[in-house]
């Protein structure tokens, strides 16, 4: 990898924050605002669903067999090229006039959200100097959390004052600023031994397949238990709308301020820390069946779940990153695959126990998920990566 110096690695960060908000956003954007959209299409709140449908499939399929352009040809190249599609693809959400219209924009956004994630976090992870990988990567994770805490509100409230069409608008415009910032910011080239492998080669690198793993089983949890919580939070406790919304924002403001405590992770080790962040994660599934009896205690449990929740994907990404350096697009790109199939699967799986057993269901099924995960990862992840300090190595 070229020189990337400390201080430009800062300066780039920023631009890395805020693709991620502009993806993490328009992931979530339109489940609030759905019953607008449907009352503007004539149509129902189950249909234009489908257009999510339509964004998670187009991302898992862009993740899998796309990203390991990010090898081929850059970070840079690859950055520009999806924020400009993504762009397009706002604009475009914002002007349609049918949900299939708007489905198909919103799977062109998919398609660079599957490339763009990758890339973004492989840049992160690359410029990091030394053993600072985890500080890296959990500033720029801390786009997740500004996309919960300020990008969603803000977009619902410019649906109710301005219509939905100019939150894709305003999307649009967070885009475009990004495009103009990596087209004018200096992102570390490429390695000279960057190596374009397939997804199949890929999942022959030692400890790839049991991190997948863990991952599928850890957004699976999440996703699941994410999905059904506010409806719980209001069945219980008759919460309006916007008071089980603070519940989201606490774990959004949670899960960014764990990032003051990433230097921790550097300093024991990624993977020492890993099956202790899992058994955490288990526990948090648990206490989250007592504390969602009441509005304080959900708040809190929301908030200890963000700040776990931190650490674990950032130690997840970090560890993947390190496998294979001079894959990590490809590698990355399986991530992303992986995740956004969890997004289909845990709230399908969740959803049958929730109809039959209620949140506890769900929270015993995540709590189990991640202990699964735990396990696996003092079985197979202990290992020594492909490059036993890939950042230390590429900046020499």
């Amino acid at each position: 990898m070229s020189s990337f110096t400390t201080t430009s690695s800062r300066a780039v960060t920023p631009l890395l924050i805020l693709g991620i908000v502009v993806v993490g956003s328009n992931s979530f954007v339109l489940s609030p605002i759905l019953t607008d959209v449907a009352q503007d299409f004539g149509t129902t709140a189950v249909v234009v669903a489908r257009v999510i449908s339509a964004y998670g499939i187009s991302t898992a399929i862009s993740a899998l067999f796309l990203a390991g352009a990010i090898d081929r040809y850059g970070a840079r190249r690859m950055l520009c090229m999806t924020a400009t599609v993504l762009t397009t693809a706002l604009l475009v959400s914002a002007a349609s006039q049918s949900w299939q219209v708007l489905a198909t924009a919103q799977a062109f956004a998919g398609v660079s959200a599957g490339i763009m994630l990758p890339a973004i976090y492989a840049t992160a992870t690359s410029s990091a100097s030394g053993r600072q990988g985890a500080r890296a990567l959990g500033r720029v994770l801390n786009g997740w959390a500004i996309s919960l805490v300020a990008g969603v509100p803000v977009s619902a409230f410019i649906t109710e004052y301005g219509g939905w069409r100019w939150a894709y608008v305003t999307l649009a415009v967070v885009a475009f600023t990004a495009l103009l910032g990596f087209l004018g910011c200096r992102l570390p080239a490429n390695s000279s031994n960057a190596q374009q492998i397939s997804p199949l080669a890929a999942l022959r690198t030692p400890g790839i397949p049991a991190l997948l793993l863990i991952c599928f089983g850890y957004m699976s949890a999440f996703y699941g238990v994410y999905a059904f919580l506010g409806d719980h939070l209001r069945l219980v406790l008759g919460l309006d709308a916007a008071l089980a919304g603070t519940v989201v924002l606490a774990y959004g403001a949670g899960f960014g301020f764990a990032s003051l405590g990433t230097f921790l992770l550097d300093r024991i080790g990624p993977a020492r820390l890993f099956p202790f962040s899992l058994a955490a994660i288990a526990m948090i599934y648990l206490l989250l069946i007592p504390a969602s009896q009441s509005y304080a205690g959900a708040l809190c449990a929301a908030l200890v779940w963000g700040i776990v929740n931190h650490y674990g994907l950032n130690i997840l990404v970090l560890l993947l990153s390190e496998r294979h350096p001079d894959a990590r697009g490809t590698i990355l790109g399986l991530h992303s695959a992986v995740t956004y199939t969890a997004v289909f699967a845990g709230p399908l799986f969740m959803g049958h126990l929730y109809a039959v057993y209620g949140f506890s269901g769900i929270s015993l099924a995540a709590s189990g998920l991640a202990l699964g995960a735990m396990f696996v990862s003092c079985l197979a992840v202990q290992s020594r990566p492909r490059s036993a300090e890939p950042n230390a190595r590429e900046h020499r």
